[in-house]
């Protein structure tokens, strides 16, 4: 009896968790970026509850700036705003890396053109 109570309070905490990766909570939060072409640091991209905000390293860009984006289970597709506009970056898929940690890897339409890890 105590075994079959353990499992069910086991499988009601994990429910949560997995109902929650299936609405791209997984893309939620602050992401440093880096430019693929050359691995130098290209912005910081925070993303919640369907919008997002990205700040660029470099001074005057128009990529800088917020919009809104449309979460998915694995990624998250930018509607507008400053990335979409200024940068041509219309997608986000998450992924692991070779360590096996969480990246989100933005894409213009021809190509991958950012990677981003999760900030503390």
């Amino acid at each position: 009896m105590r075994l079959a109570i353990a499992l069910f309070a086991l499988a009601t905490l994990a429910a949560p968790a997995a109902a929650q990766s299936m609405t791209g909570v997984g893309v939620e939060g602050n992401w440093g970026c880096r430019a693929n072409i050359d691995g130098t640091r290209a912005g910081l991209l925070t993303i919640y509850a369907g919008s997002y905000g990205y700040a660029s390293a470099n001074y005057g860009s128009a990529a800088s700036g917020s919009g809104n984006a449309e979460m998915a289970s694995n990624g998250v597709t930018f509607l507008d705003g400053n990335l979409v506009t200024g940068a041509g970056i219309t997608s986000a898929i998450l992924g692991f890396d070779a360590d096996g940690k969480d990246v989100l890897q933005l894409y213009t339409v021809d190509k991958n053109v950012l990677t981003c890890h999760p900030r503390g």
